[in-house]
């Protein structure tokens, strides 16, 4: 360092210097301390609220504006345009979603079911055990049918219609339509048995009965100690969907048209819950759920209607048959889906193969006007088609081997079936 002013010509300026940065250095000094002191009088802030709010969360202090700025800040995609409005237009839900229950809970045993969910849901006219295909014929009962020499015989004889016919066992379930009323009859007896009143639409499956009373309550009951429970109750109009292992799936549809889709456990450990959004004015159509997946038909731009199936849990659902004509509840077994078409006065029964995705024409009925009562039922190798041509009660029972094909039709007239 230099020692006098004439080899260092610039002392004063130096010493100005110094003096600048010793001012510098300590305002820093009390910038730090005054951080210090907030940060010390925040903490003793938080604390004290804790201490009188021990539920309190210091996210209570951020303003609900500031998520509204950083969604306005994202890219104006189009995808992200339509997904912002789906999420704050949507009404939030009142109960909890059951939207991703796991697959395993769909895992069902073909043995033992009482029937496949689309018949029931289509009327459950139709059903088949490991030796035989039952089916009831209004107004006369229900008949037991041989496949191997197509011999048949009534087993149950009635003036009512009847639907609702479950498997199970050694035992027939069945609903007399015209009073509601929701019987078991023992295999061989001819004789049923009174289970319960004010029964609509009843699906048995393994020691399990599950039912929708008239009264629109949704009820469950053991073949055995057959003591109902409620699960659910509305004023409003409720339909069976389908079930798993350990819940029941069905609809609301109130006066308005709005449909909402509620499933519930069968111990109510977790209540009412949804399992989709809801759907408005016939969107959604025909609701059927079986082994895991949903089939529905959704009504399109130009209000046709396209055939879908969405497993459960999954986002999205696949089209699999589009501009579908009848929208009866489709049936599925083995990878097979069965529904109806009406194209040119004739009504179709079709079979759509889910893994070639082939489709082929199991039976039709000719002569048929908009106005029909058709349905379709599938029982082993054999398909049905029963109802009304049209709305002047023409009558229809038919019915075609799978491995005989369509054009080989059984008809159903006077107690008995016949080629002619």
């Amino acid at each position: 360092m230099k020692d006098n002013y004439l080899e260092n010509p610039n002392t004063d300026e130096d010493r100005q210097e110094r003096a600048q940065q010793k001012k510098k250095s300590k305002g820093g000094k009390i910038v730090l301390t005054f951080i210090g002191f907030v940060i010390i009088a925040i903490a003793v802030f938080l604390g004290t609220i804790k201490l009188v709010q021990p539920d309190f969360k210091i996210t209570q202090l951020i303003p609900e504006r500031t998520t509204e700025v950083v969604e306005t800040t994202q890219p104006t995609t189009v995808t992200a345009t339509q997904t912002t409005t789906e999420t704050t237009t949507e009404a939030v839900p009142d109960l909890d979603s059951a939207e991703y229950i796991p697959i395993e809970e769909f895992k069902f045993e073909n043995g033992k079911k009482g029937n496949e969910m689309g018949n029931i849901l289509s009327g459950g006219k139709v059903g088949t055990d490991a030796s035989y295909i039952y089916h009831i014929v209004d107004g006369r009962g229900i008949y037991r049918f041989e496949p191997n020499g197509e011999s048949y015989t009534r087993v149950y004889e009635s003036s009512h219609a009847l639907k609702s016919l479950n498997l199970k066992g050694d035992y027939l379930y069945f609903i007399d339509s015209e009073d509601s009323v929701f019987y078991r009859m023992k295999k061989g007896s001819g004789k049923a048995e009174k289970l319960q009143d004010s029964v609509k639409t009843a699906y048995v499956y393994a020691n399990n009965i599950y039912f929708v009373t008239t009264d629109n309550s949704v009820k469950y009951m053991k073949t055995d100690k057959r003591e109902p429970v409620e699960l659910y109750s509305s004023a409003d109009e409720v339909e069976l969907v389908g079930i798993s292992l350990n819940a029941v799936f069905f609809t609301v549809k109130d006066v308005s048209g709005t449909v909402q889709y509620l499933t519930v456990d069968l111990k109510k450990e977790t209540g009412e819950r949804y399992f989709r959004k809801s759907s408005e004015n016939d969107k959604i159509v025909a609701p059927v759920l079986e082994d895991g997946f949903l089939y529905f038909f959704e009504q399109q731009e130009d209000m046709s209607y396209n055939l879908c199936r969405q497993k459960f849990g999954a986002q999205s659902a696949v089209t699999l048959i589009e501009n579908v004509t009848s929208l009866n509840p489709v049936i599925v077994t083995k990878n097979r889906l069965f529904y109806g078409e009406l194209d040119n006065e004739s009504f179709r029964m079709m079979e759509l193969n889910m893994n070639s995705k082939d489709i082929k024409t199991m039976l039709t009925v000719k002569k048929v006007s908009s106005d029909n009562t058709l349905i379709c039922q599938h029982g082993g190798e054999y398909d049905f088609i029963i109802g009304n041509r049209n709305a002047d009660g023409d009558k229809v029972y038919s019915a075609s081997s799978y491995y005989t094909g369509s054009a080989n039709i059984m008809r159903f007239k006077e107690g008995k079936w016949s080629y002619k």
